[in-house]
């Protein structure tokens, strides 16, 4: 009980804070994603760390940081979509960093030290493009955000309580015990729900819309969890770090919305815009 309600209160926070950073403005979500993105790369890069690898953490860590900030600012006019191919500068940047490096680590270093940027940066750089896009007439609106974000905390909270009271038998017993077969279903039916009824208060997209999105969101977060899962158990810890009693790291929280978002943005190009 004692461990439900510090879950319960550290959640509870964790969500004020995110839709008060998202409704109040572009740039106080522009701060939220810089502090995510941070936080997460840092556990990232400690977890690695642990196996012996030698990334380069503060570089990896401002590589993102002018990624994030170059896209932000396309996103609110202030520069042209042009400039985005300056983003080659600070990824062609990581592949020199050998030269911080010791000789015998060059390579996996590296190699970890890129995959940091892509695995957070990626999904994280194209939240922007959510909140601010034809459907929104280029103007910031949250509305899509806060849609795919009220999904992946139902299915989270639904996949948990369906496993508990009916879960019998285990998805993937080898990367996470604790997941169920029908804790994922559970959890699929009340995100199907929750857009549905989010549909009836929004206006950028229909019904159809969000039972498709809801799908994808318990596809890929599903996904996105396992995977952080095995990047734990290769790396011999519980969670990626301790910032939210109750819930590990920063890492822990987003992992499934770092693989949802790149699915959620093709959707959005690919089938609405």
């Amino acid at each position: 009980m004692n461990e439900f309600l510090k879950r319960s209160l550290t959640g509870g926070v964790f969500i004020i804070v995110m839709l008060g950073a998202i409704l109040i403005s572009p740039w106080t979500l522009f701060i939220l994603l810089l502090a995510i993105s941070g936080i997460a790369l840092f556990e990232y890069y400690r977890m690695f760390q642990i196996r012996g690898y030698s990334p380069l953490v503060y570089g990896g860590i401002g590589a993102g940081f002018i990624i994030l900030s170059f896209v932000f600012l396309e996103r609110q006019s202030y520069i042209h979509g042009k400039y985005l191919e300056l983003l080659m500068v600070p990824i062609v940047g990581l592949w020199f960093s050998f030269i911080f490096i010791k000789r015998e680590e060059i390579i996996r270093s590296v190699m970890v030290t890129l995959t940091g940027v892509i695995y957070i940066l990626l999904p994280l750089s194209l939240i922007p493009f959510l909140t601010q896009n034809e459907l929104t007439g280029n103007s910031y609106n949250p509305e899509i955000l806060i849609g795919v974000l009220l999904i992946i905390w139902t299915y989270d909270s639904g996949a948990y309580i369906s496993g508990v009271l009916f879960g019998k038998h285990k998805m993937a017993p080898s990367i996470s015990p604790k997941k169920s077969w029908e804790g994922f279903f559970g959890g699929m039916i009340f995100a199907i729900l929750v857009g549905i009824l989010y549909s009836k208060f929004t206006s950028l997209l229909n019904i159809q819309d969000w039972i498709i999105l809801s799908i994808i969101i318990v596809l890929a977060g599903t996904t996105g969890d396992l995977f952080e899962s095995i990047l734990k158990r290769e790396a011999g810890v519980k969670d990626s770090g301790k910032i939210m009693p109750g819930h590990g790291g920063i890492l822990d929280r987003f992992d499934s919305l770092l693989l949802i978002v790149p699915f959620v943005f093709l959707y959005l190009y690919l089938i609405k815009i």
